[in-house]
C-alpha cells in the first residue's frame, strides 16, 4: 500500500511538473528534429530521374503526363555519390536529400512493391540502389541523409494530383492499388536505410481522408526523429512561398496551423502566400519556413534537373551570397537544388561554384570583431579604439523558443549613439549588412519579448 501511494505521488508530481512547465512556456518550442533542421542552415536536394538521360529540356507539365518511352536510357556509367556529397560538404551543407521517386514514378532503389524501379533496368544488371549509395556517402562525410518521395504525380501509373482518372470500379481498384504501392514504398524507404533527417513528399501527400495513401503512421513507426513534410495531418516545416531561395523579413518560425499549405488554402494562398512567407509571431505551432531554389536558376533559367549546355544558368557567387543572407539570415534553412548529369556526376562547374560559395561564407562569417551572449534586455560590445563595422549577426537560443518581438541595433560614434537597424524577429539567425561605419561600441536592445530574451550569440564583423 505504501509503495502504491509513493508511486501515485511520484506520478502526480511528474505530471504536475509537466503541466507547470507547459504553463510557464511563453512560446512554442521546437522538437529536436526541427532544431537539427535549423542548425543545418544549408540543405541540398539532389534531383535525379529518367529524363536526365533524354537529352531534352525538362518540361514539367509534359513529364507529369507522359511515360518515358524507354526506361533503359537510365545509364549513369560514372555514378559517384561520394563526389556529390563531398561537393556539398565542402560548401558547408549539413543535410542532403535525394529524390527516391519523382514525377515519372521511377524509383532509384530496389523496390519490392514498385516494378518501375532500378530492378527493371539493365544498368548494374538490375541490382543498383542509388538510395543506398547516397545514404552511405552521406554517412561517410558526416552529412545527414533525407529522402524525397513523389507520389502526387506518376506518369507510369497515370496518376495526376494524387488521383487516377475515372469514377468507376476500374478506377477505384487502380486507386486502391496505387495507394498500396505508395504505402509499400514509404515502408521500404523508411525502414531500410537507418535514421533519416527528413522525408519530403513532393507536393504533399493526401491522407486516407482524401482517398490517398496512409503514410504518416508508417513514417512515425520507423523514424522517431524526422522532419515530416508534409500532408493534411502534419508538417514540421513549411514552404517559404516561392522558389527564389529567399523569404522576406520578418519570417517567424511559428505558424497558426499544425500543417502548412495542405489545408486552409483560402488563407494560405492569400496575398501571394504571405502567411507562408512571414509566419505568425503568435502561432501556436513551431514550424519554420524553408527557402528553396535550384543552383541553375540564373539568367532566366530555373532548372531542377540537369540539361546539356546549361552552365550559364548557374547562379553567380554574388547572387548566392544574397540568397544566403535572405534565407539563413532570415530565420530559414536554405534548400539548394542540385542535379547530377547523365554520367552520374555533379557537373564540375556546379562543384566549383559550391566550393567558392562555402569559402566565401567562411570568409565573411568566421572572424567576428567581437561577440557576446546571454539573457536579458541589453547586450553590449566594446570595439577597441573604434573599428569599421558593416555586418551584425544575431541568434536566439531557439531551444527556448522565439522570444524576441522587437529590438534595436545601435552603434556609438563620436557624435553618440546611432540606430543601425530596428527589427522584430531574430529566431535562429538574423543577418544585417550595411555600409561601413566606425563604432567604438555596438549594442542590442531588446524592446519587447515574450519571457526573458535568450541570445545565443551577437557578433559584429567588418567584411571587405
Amino acid at each position: 500500500m505504501i509503495k502504491l501511494l509513493i508511486g501515485t505521488l511520484t506520478l502526480f508530481l511528474s505530471v504536475s511538473t509537466i503541466l507547470n512547465a507547459q504553463s510557464n512556456a511563453v512560446v512554442p518550442i521546437p522538437t529536436q528534429a526541427q532544431l537539427d533542421w535549423q542548425n543545418a542552415e544549408m540543405v541540398a536536394v539532389f534531383h535525379y530521374d529518367l529524363h536526365v538521360f533524354d537529352g531534352l529540356k525538362y518540361n514539367q507539365a509534359k513529364n507529369r503526363i507522359t511515360p518515358i518511352a524507354d526506361y533503359n536510357i537510365f545509364n549513369p556509367e560514372k555514378l559517384d555519390t561520394d563526389q556529390w556529397i563531398k561537393s556539398i560538404k565542402d560548401a558547408g551543407f549539413k543535410i542532403a536529400i535525394l529524390t527516391a521517386t519523382h514525377e515519372t514514378g521511377f524509383a532509384l532503389y530496389q523496390s519490392d512493391v514498385n516494378p518501375y524501379s532500378l530492378k527493371a533496368v539493365k544498368w548494374r544488371d538490375g541490382k543498383g540502389d542509388i538510395v543506398r549509395d547516397f545514404v552511405n556517402s552521406c554517412r561517410k562525410y558526416g552529412i545527414k541523409p533525407g529522402i524525397y518521395i513523389g507520389i502526387r504525380w506518376n506518369s507510369f501509373y497515370g496518376v495526376y494530383d494524387f488521383k487516377v482518372s475515372g469514377d468507376d470500379a476500374f478506377a477505384a481498384n487502380r486507386q486502391a492499388h496505387y495507394n498500396r504501392v505508395c504505402e509499400g514504398m514509404v515502408e521500404e524507404l523508411m525502414s531500410r536505410y537507418g535514421d533519416l533527417a527528413m522525408v519530403w513528399f513532393d507536393g504533399g501527400a493526401h491522407g486516407p481522408e482524401k482517398g490517398g495513401a496512409d503514410i504518416l503512421p508508417i513514417v512515425k513507426k520507423h523514424q522517431k526523429n524526422i522532419i515530416f513534410y508534409h500532408n493534411t495531418q502534419r508538417a514540421d516545416i513549411r514552404w517559404g512561398g516561392s522558389e527564389s531561395g529567399t523569404v522576406p523579413y520578418p519570417s517567424w518560425g511559428t505558424f497558426p496551423f499544425p500543417y502548412s499549405h495542405s489545408t486552409n488554402q483560402d488563407v494560405i494562398f492569400k496575398n501571394n502566400f504571405q502567411l507562408l512567407k512571414e509566419g505568425d509571431p503568435n502561432g501556436e505551432y513551431y514550424m519554420p519556413a524553408m527557402s528553396d531554389a535550384p543552383l541553375r536558376g540564373y539568367n532566366g533559367r530555373h532548372e531542377w534537373f540537369w540539361e546539356p549546355n546549361d552552365e550559364a544558368g548557374i547562379y553567380p557567387l554574388e547572387n548566392l551570397m544574397k540568397m544566403y543572407s535572405n534565407s539563413v539570415g532570415h530565420n530559414t534553412s536554405l534548400i539548394m537544388g542540385l542535379t547530377p548529369n547523365a554520367d552520374g556526376l555533379l557537373p564540375e562547374p556546379d562543384v566549383q561554384r559550391l566550393k567558392e560559395w562555402g569559402d566565401e561564407i567562411n570568409r565573411r562569417f568566421s572572424n567576428p570583431l567581437a561577440s557576446t551572449s546571454g539573457a536579458g534586455k541589453a547586450f553590449n560590445l566594446k570595439l577597441e579604439k573604434g573599428q569599421k563595422v558593416n555586418q551584425i549577426v544575431l541568434m536566439e537560443d531557439i531551444t527556448q523558443g522565439e522570444r524576441v518581438r522587437k529590438f534595436s541595433l545601435e552603434g556609438k560614434t563620436k557624435e553618440g549613439w546611432q540606430t543601425i537597424f530596428e527589427g522584430s524577429s531574430i529566431g535562429h539567425k538574423f543577418i544585417h549588412s550595411f555600409e561601413p561605419q566606425v563604432y567604438s561600441k555596438v549594442r542590442l536592445r531588446v524592446l519587447a519579448s515574450k519571457g526573458e530574451a535568450q541570445v545565443q550569440s551577437m557578433e559584429v564583423f567588418y567584411v571587405e
